[in-house]
């Protein structure tokens, strides 16, 4: 916000807050595995163990097994090694792990090519660990009318819409299960409701703290150290103050050889519980006194000046009388000695 910057950093602030305050959904994601059947001729994907979805599917002609050249399909524990064809359309023919372009439909004659996608399969055990260098695959086929009986060379074939389902549902690692017996029995899979993180915002009657820095008061120009009213020293004339007699309860502070006051210019002032006499220009003016005069008529003189502004340490101001009007009537006393007070800017 233009001219407000600390307004923004605030709002900015709070926002962050109330994000970090809101609750946090974390999608809950089950453990999938696979199972499949070859007297049933039934695939099942399982989800934590349970019951998910069942598809039809055909396994080898030539029964079971892990042997190079027997056109088995192999038993035992797997995994999902690879997956291939993600982004090909459903029948879209795949040779030798590579799209060839052509799209067929289901059931097309004469045909028996791997189609729509490919799960990889690779042996975990003794007796199925030739399957990855086998080329056993979950994949889809044309031939859908077939599925359901044993008619493949070893591999585990799907209609293209269910490998596309599985193809999703499956990850690399997925387990694999192919079993020469029925299914067990599953409980049936309920999806869980997502776990919700909570995070508890502030009490309303002790809100979050934000940090906001504000800066540090630019101090206002000092007024000027001298009465409007005060006539100006003439060239060549030295004022020698008597500090005590000014200021009763000037500080100790303004002797001349203070090290306020003698640092030279561009020194920083003394604070304003030190103040004393107001800064002049050092030049060489001839000598003037002003020596015994009450409180009363010193603050008549400095009445507009910084120094009857009611600061600490300051003198203290009262009424003049009506017979003083300006600070020039001030006579000088020869008889009372001044004290020397040297003032430099």
């Amino acid at each position: 916000m233009q001219g407000h910057p600390y307004i923004g950093a605030f709002i900015a602030a709070v926002l962050f807050a109330s994000v970090a305050a809101a609750d946090e959904i974390v999608p809950y994601v089950p453990q999938v595995s696979i199972v499949i059947s070859i007297p049933e001729q039934k695939l099942t994907v399982l989800k934590d163990g349970c019951f998910w979805k069942k598809y039809p599917i055909s396994t080898s002609k030539y029964g079971s097994g892990d042997s190079y050249g027997s056109y088995k399909t192999p038993v035992g524990n797997l995994r999902v090694c690879e997956k291939i064809g993600e982004d090909l359309a459903s029948g879209a023919v795949i040779k030798k792990r590579h799209a060839t372009g052509e799209v067929l439909p289901a059931n097309s004659p004469g045909r028996d090519p791997i189609v729509t996608r490919i799960l990889w399969l690779e042996g975990l055990e003794e007796q199925n660990h030739n399957a990855r260098a086998r080329g056993i695959y979950i994949h889809g086929t044309t031939e859908e009318e077939k599925l359901g009986k044993p008619v493949s060379y070893g591999c585990i074939r799907m209609r293209s819409k269910d490998v596309l389902e599985v193809f999703d549902d499956a990850a690399i690692d997925t387990p694999v299960s192919i079993i020469t017996d029925k299914f067990p029995h599953y409980a049936k899979y309920v999806q869980p409701k997502p776990q919700v993180i909570v995070s508890a915002p502030a009490p309303a009657s002790k809100p979050a703290a934000v940090a906001v820095t504000t800066p540090a008061p630019v101090p206002s120009p000092a007024p000027a150290a001298v009465a409007a009213n005060t006539r100006p020293a003439s060239k060549g004339t030295t004022v020698v103050v008597e500090p005590t007699k000014l200021f009763p309860s000037a500080p100790s502070s303004m002797a001349t050889n203070s090290p306020r006051h003698s640092a030279g210019k561009g020194a920083m002032l003394p604070p304003v519980a030190d103040f004393g006499a107001p800064i002049v220009e050092s030049e060489s003016h001839s000598s003037f006194t002003v020596s015994n005069v009450s409180h009363s008529t010193v603050a008549h003189a400095m009445e507009g000046s910084m120094l009857s502004a009611g600061l600490p340490n300051g003198p203290k101001i009262e009424t003049a009388p009506k017979d003083v009007t300006r600070f020039g009537q001030l006579a000088p006393n020869p008889k009372t000695k001044p004290r020397s007070l040297s003032l430099d800017q």
